[in-house]
């Protein structure tokens, strides 16, 4: 009897807690995909200026060539 008075006293905080964990687990979860989020935006802006290079770069080297060719 006394095991089934502890069991009840202690059951409404269980869930808690495992909310709290999931909770937990959650913010974890949100706090990497936001550092991936962040990784991946630096890696596109670095792609998309290296893009424009080689697209000034392509431009000048076709003007050259297309003096060249008379």
């Amino acid at each position: 009897m006394a095991q089934t008075e502890q069991t009840m006293s202690a059951a409404p905080d269980a869930p808690s807690r495992v909310l709290e964990a999931k909770n937990h687990q959650l913010q974890n979860l949100v706090g990497e995909l936001l550092a991936t989020n962040q990784e991946l935006r630096f890696k596109v802006a670095q792609l998309e200026e290296e893009t424009r290079s080689l697209e000034r770069g392509l431009a000048k080297s076709c003007a050259a060539a297309g003096a060249l060719w008379p």
